[in-house]
């Protein structure tokens, strides 16, 4: 599996009273997600946090591609090929 960073926005939340003009402003969470590419299609991409070496995977993360803005494959420095 790629190891990527996914580079997304989401919506936000805020909680509690808020009063009109104290600074708190109506903004989207720009995020970033590093994980194993799990699955992608033109709807959502789907990533794993972690693997095992029996190909399980564990908390995984699906975003829709209307959120994504990024998408970059990562090299892990030293790695050795496998086979």
């Amino acid at each position: 599996m790629k190891m990527i960073l996914v580079e997304w926005v989401d919506s936000n939340i805020i909680h509690g009273w808020v009063v009109p003009g104290e600074g708190i402003e109506d903004k989207v969470a720009h995020c970033q997600t590093i994980g194993f590419l799990k699955s992608q299609d033109e709807e959502k991409i789907t990533l794993a946090m972690g693997k095992g070496d029996l190909g399980a995977v564990i908390e995984c993360i699906t975003i829709p591609k209307g959120c994504v803005r990024s998408i970059k494959e990562l090299r892990i420095k030293g790695k050795k090929k496998e086979g």
